[in-house]
């Protein structure tokens, strides 16, 4: 995978987090057509970018924390 749809891929998955559409790394893995694993890395990625995500296991989701 190039660096233009790798970033692509983590713009899209942020605007899904900020849309609370996305709910699990499998669900990532099937939205992007990738396995579970590297969906794990999209999200850490996008926390080493500086973005606060965090996962609430009672609603089973991914959320910007804010502050």
């Amino acid at each position: 995978m190039d660096y233009i749809s790798y970033s692509e891929r983590l713009d899209c998955l942020l605007e899904a987090i900020k849309n609370s559409r996305i709910s699990s790394p499998k669900q990532i893995a099937q939205k992007f057509n990738c396995c579970d694993k590297t969906a794990r890395n999209l999200i850490n990625t996008l926390r080493q970018k500086g973005y606060p995500i965090k996962y609430d296991r009672q609603t089973v989701r991914y959320f910007i924390e804010n502050k």
